[in-house]
């Protein structure tokens, strides 16, 4: 099953941090949603946009699902802000590399780091 939670925290520098958090399966079926949660994210994030999307909860990660992730970044560096990934699991990790997009992203595997890498920009 599909779902999303999102909230605001204190990167180290005070500056305010979306953190969105996907979990279940990544796949064709939940494009709409991820593109809805990520944009959602965004417009919370103000002009410049930090975002963490921590997938740490995704358990199946396809590569159709990318371009949303990719959007979202380009609308990120649009505004000046950043965005990091949280990637914990093995598949996930596995799918970003075959794919490339990994070169593209930060990528960390816990949001303590993802926060400090936000908060150094």
């Amino acid at each position: 099953m599909l779902g999303f939670a999102e909230r605001t925290v204190t990167a180290a520098d005070g500056t305010a941090v979306v953190v969105v958090t996907p979990r279940g399966e990544l796949d064709l079926a939940a494009i709409a949603s991820l593109d809805s949660a990520l944009r959602s994210a965004l417009a919370t994030a103000g002009t410049q946009p930090r975002l963490v999307i921590d997938l740490s909860d995704v358990d199946v990660l396809q590569p159709v699902t990318l371009g949303v992730l990719l959007d979202a970044r380009r609308r990120c560096r649009a505004g000046d802000g950043g965005v990091v990934l949280v990637v914990s699991t093995a598949g996930v990790a596995a799918t970003l590399s075959e794919t490339d997009v990994d070169s593209l992203f930060d990528v960390t595997t816990g949001l303590p780091a993802a926060l400090q890498r936000l908060s150094n920009r």
